[in-house]
């Protein structure tokens, strides 16, 4: 939408909240507000896009805006915070693209005028240029906090007209910390604020949607959190609470068959960007058979299940809607894995909740028990079975594409995971494994939990690839051994990251000295304890996603690195000393942040 006025906005109220004016006098506010202009932008309308020239500076009034770079998400602006600042300043084309992730408005100053005022305002320009490199110190750690960390807006929206959507509400409020941080509006609140009808103003209603919109801004303004809740999912209330989200919560029942919600209909062809995500009430020991089939359905990018009306359960779903959820992230590293089962421990002695697993090869088995809902106790039993008093990993083949069949480890985790898929699983989960055909990564979300597990853990020279789609999928650690970026593009919240592997563990003291040795692993007692093939193959299969390690660190909140050094890949029997190491080197690094956390 093009620049207007409006008494919806007072300039100088408005300049008078941002932080970054927050030194200047009425005078000044006065002479500031004089040149700035109003714009409107609908969801899913651009700013600005990448490379365009830097023509002007905004400050958000109202709504939340997303920043993009060659794809990637670099964050979120939100109300009262300045856009394009860094473009002026540097007088350089823009450097990322900005969409408005919902209804949202704007003040827009021209770039000669506002570096004028700059000029003459020495206080604002340092305030604004230390903002710019906190900010380019962000992007260039990847750091993205989620759309609602901070403040923000959810709609909840009914699947059908039958659903308890108003309970959910009513529940999300309380455990948003209820009033005043949190506030529900539904149509009712707002016909008996504005007047009979005024919830049920269609968009093309300048008047009434002006109205609305002032109102709106007041509540979001005086509210951490606002949930706009509709009774149905064809009005003009529930298309408006879509406009107004950083994040739409569909409602349904997990036994129920899905169809088409109207309003998302609407939502895709408008080009609205929030992000939907599935709610499911679904009781205890009933199955989920439809929620990929929902998934696809209504183009939602996650899924929660409640149990009618568990309070934990509740209380996860908050957390993460909120982007004030746990995710453990839990890297490969054979048996130096046994390590995470000791974070796991120390996680439940500081009753920190986990509310997102995910991980890579013996972080992949790892995690998926702890979706599972296994224990840390439960964890070392499956663990010693598996490991140490079976041997699944000998079933070893003439070596014409891998050392083992698999066959055995396989069948030993369908025994685990039985006929489980990743989508129906309470607590959510992924793990990753690497395309060999295409050199890609791969994120596994969806489909039978114990074969893409397997796939998973499957090192290329030790097991055989796994065919899918006419390709040949393997171990995740060739590619991602730590995909924390898989983990915070989920967006819920904190991320605690577990690694275990071990840089340079692969060595032969005393050889080659001089002089290279091509046969010094081969000739008898040259050295102590030499590699053993199987330990060549790990590594060098590994070797690639080495250099990821720092990034990966990066994105997390919580980063542990295991000091597992003196473990070997295959030091299956020393389970219980790897779990006392992770226990104690976790508790160690987790105790100081407790708090943080579970805030």
């Amino acid at each position: 939408m093009q620049a207007s006025s409006s008494s919806l906005v007072d300039l100088r109220a408005v300049l008078a909240e941002v932080p970054l004016f927050a030194g200047l006098d009425e005078e000044e506010l006065g002479a500031l507000s004089a040149l700035a202009d109003r714009q409107d932008l609908r969801s899913g309308a651009r700013l600005y896009k990448e490379g365009d020239p830097s023509t002007h500076g905004y400050v958000v009034v109202r709504g939340r805006l997303r920043e993009t770079s060659d794809g990637e998400l670099l964050g979120y602006i939100g109300r009262l915070e300045p856009v394009g600042e860094i473009g002026i300043q540097m007088d350089e084309p823009r450097s990322s693209t900005i969409r408005a992730v919902r209804d949202s408005i704007l003040l827009r100053f021209d770039k000669e005028d506002l570096l004028g005022f700059l000029d003459h305002h020495p206080a604002v320009q340092r305030a604004l240029s230390r903002l710019m490199i906190v900010r380019l110190r962000e992007q260039g750690r990847v750091r993205v906090q989620g759309a609602t960390e901070v403040h923000g807006t959810l709609a909840v929206i009914p699947a059908s007209p039958d659903l308890p959507v108003m309970a959910l509400a009513e529940a999300l409020v309380r455990r948003l910390s209820g009033w005043p941080d949190a506030r529900l509006i539904t149509a009712a609140h707002v016909d008996a604020t504005l007047g009979q009808g005024a919830a049920q103003a269609p968009l093309s209603d300048d008047e009434g949607s002006t109205r609305l919109a002032a109102w709106m801004n007041e509540l979001e303004s005086r509210h951490r959190y606002v949930v706009y809740a509709a009774d149905s999912d064809r009005d003009a209330w529930a298309l408006r609470s879509l406009h107004n989200a950083d994040r739409v919560l569909v409602l349904t029942e997990a036994s129920a068959r899905p169809r088409p919600v109207r309003v998302l209909q609407e939502l895709r062809s408008l080009g609205l960007l929030a992000p939907v995500e599935l709610v499911f009430l679904r009781p205890v020991g009933d199955s989920a058979p439809h929620t990929s089939a929902w998934m696809d359905v209504t183009g939602a990018r996650a899924r929660y299940f409640v149990h009618p009306w568990d309070e934990a359960e509740l209380a996860s779903l908050a957390r993460q809607v909120a982007g004030h959820g746990v995710g453990v992230v839990l890297g490969g590293g054979g048996a130096r894995g046994f390590a995470h089962i000791g974070l796991i421990r120390a996680l439940e002695e500081l009753r920190v909740p986990v509310d997102v697993a995910g991980g890579t090869s013996m972080g992949a088995f790892l995690s998926a028990l702890l979706a599972l809902g296994l224990d840390s106790v439960e964890m070392v039993h499956v663990a010693r079975e598996t490991f140490i008093r079976n041997n699944f990993l000998n079933d070893y083949a003439l070596p014409r594409v891998s050392l083992i069949r698999g066959r055995k480890f396989s069948a030993r985790l369908a025994e685990i995971f039985g006929d489980r898929q990743i989508e129906e699983l309470r607590r959510t989960f992924f793990c990753v494994s690497t395309n060999l055909t295409t050199g890609a990564p791969v994120v596994h979300d969806r489909g039978p939990l114990s074969v893409w597990v397997g796939t998973s853990m499957a090192v290329p020279g030790i097991a055989p690839p796994v065919a899918y789609e006419g390709e040949l999928l393997c171990d995740g650690g060739v590619l991602d051994n730590l995909p924390t970026g898989v983990m915070q593009r989920l967006e819920r919240g904190a991320i605690i990251a577990s690694n275990v592997s071990t840089d340079g563990y692969l060595r032969a003291p005393g050889s080659g000295v001089g002089a290279p040795d091509p046969e010094a692993l081969l000739r008898h007692g040259s050295m102590d304890a030499p590699p053993r093939i199987s330990e060549i193959l790990v590594r060098s299969a590994m070797l690639s996603s080495a250099t990821s390690v720092d990034l990966a660190a990066e994105r997390a909140d919580v980063y542990v690195r295991m000091p597992s050094q003196e473990f070997g890949i295959f030091d299956w029997k020393r389970l219980d000393d790897l779990v006392e190491l992770g226990y104690r080197h976790a508790l160690e690094r987790l105790a100081p942040v407790r708090d943080t956390l579970v805030s």
